[in-house]
């Protein structure tokens, strides 16, 4: 019998099954067997008194009444968080001496690196904790689990009056693979050429989907009802994953900031996209507003931004 009650892990299940339309798809895209999302699924319309979604021609539908649910999921999700973290006064305040950071291989490349080794230079005594456990940001940053993070747009909500969101820059992406890669010599590559070799890296499914289908042009649309194949090893920095793409028939998504000496020296080739489609992602700092004025995360910050400026000087 599915167990009741609404859980964040629920209300994802039932938000990939309305995006992608499949109970496989979603599956997939949230790493979890068939049969579980099933049961979730099966949870929340016991708990909802409802059924929410109809096979249709396109595949599964959202019902009528399931849209109520499905529009006002962050918000649903967003007070479930901030209602966990009021009902955990036990936990204690974060030292002063302490910044938790977490971000992304490719953030830590342009920016956090450099930023935490200034910190560590003016603040000896601070402890600093870096992480790039970034898909679960918000959640995190509420749960008091880390105090600042840099991350992309598509993957904070921007309902809560507790988060401050800070623009930082935005990064031209670009496919990238080795020399000797059967698609390095050719131009205007399409969508359903690239799919036919596996990507390497954590790019996250809601940014895959808002790249491939905003700016589409020639380049074509991207179906997640039918994935695109990952390397199973994991790439836990930026070296590591340029050594997998070096090595393999594979190819990546990457800034091109951070590759332009491979691409310079030859050992990286940056890929012809079928009408010159340019990929373009927005990043920004995110923290508590209540955590403001902890000396350390606004030195971190001002780092950051002054890295960022230093960097666009240099472009």
């Amino acid at each position: 019998m599915a167990k009741s009650g609404l859980t964040f892990r629920k209300m994802e299940m039932v938000e990939a099954v309305a995006k992608l339309g499949s109970v496989s798809a979603a599956a997939e895209a949230l790493g979890i067997s068939q049969p579980a999302l099933t049961q979730g699924l099966q949870s929340v319309e016991a708990e909802l008194g409802i059924t929410l979604f109809n096979r249709g021609p396109g595949g599964l539908q959202p019902t009528g009444f399931a849209r109520p649910f499905l529009n006002h999921i962050d918000t649903i999700r967003i007070g479930l968080t901030e209602t966990k973290l009021e009902l955990a006064q036990t936990k204690a305040a974060p030292s002063p001496r302490h910044l938790r950071v977490s971000a992304g291989i490719r953030s830590c490349k342009i920016w956090v690196d450099a930023a935490t080794d200034a910190l560590r230079h003016s603040n000896p005594d601070l402890h600093l904790n870096v992480d790039n456990d970034i898909l679960q940001l918000y959640s995190r940053l509420i749960g008091d689990e880390v105090d600042i993070g840099v991350t992309m747009t598509d993957l904070i909500p921007e309902a809560s009056k507790r988060i401050i969101i800070e623009p930082l820059g935005q990064w031209r992406v670009i496919f990238i693979c080795r020399p000797t890669h059967p698609l390095a010599r050719q131009n205007d590559l399409t969508l359903d050429q690239l799919r036919a070799f596996p990507l390497a890296g954590h790019f996250n499914y809601p940014v895959i989907l808002r790249l491939f289908n905003e700016e589409n042009g020639e380049f074509g649309r991207l179906d997640m009802s039918t994935g695109w194949p990952t390397l199973s090893s994991p790439t836990e920095t930026l070296d590591f994953l340029i050594s997998v793409v070096t090595s393999q028939d594979c190819l990546a998504i990457v800034p091109r900031s951070t590759v332009e000496r491979e691409l310079a020296e030859g050992s990286l080739v940056a890929l012809e996209i079928a009408g010159n489609t340019r990929f373009v992602i927005n990043l920004v700092l995110v923290y508590l507003r209540e955590k403001a004025s902890l000396p350390a995360l606004q030195q971190f910050v001002d780092s950051i931004k002054q890295i960022e400026r230093q960097r666009l000087s240099e472009d």
